[in-house]
């Protein structure tokens, strides 16, 4: 039979999911030597942050390749401070993994 069913951890609001993307696009900076050489690429960011928005540590699980990218995303990330958790959220932190894209427009 069974056994207990695994928590899938706190739930992110979709709401919340939208406020986290649109900052993270938001403060990201492409270095523009980078842009210029063509430099693309994308890393897997995972962070947690606390219900004030406080983000309590990060770490870059998948490179860009290219160590000025992954460099940019740190910067984005050291000290940061997203928007507090919306009402409907009563965890005291959630960790998040995304994806930071640098593309350039053809």
């Amino acid at each position: 039979r069974p056994g207990p069913a695994a928590s899938a951890g706190p739930t992110i609001s979709p709401d919340y999911r939208t406020v986290m993307s649109g900052w993270l696009e938001a403060h990201k900076r492409y270095p523009e030597d980078e842009r210029q050489r063509g430099e693309e690429g994308r890393a897997v960011l995972r962070f947690r942050v606390d219900r004030y928005g406080r983000v309590i540590d990060y770490s870059i699980v998948s490179s860009t390749g290219f160590a000025d990218l992954d460099a940019a995303v740190e910067n984005m990330m050291r000290g940061a401070t997203m928007p507090p958790f919306p009402a409907s959220m009563t965890e005291p932190e959630i960790e998040v993994s995304v994806t930071i894209r640098f593309g350039l427009s053809r």
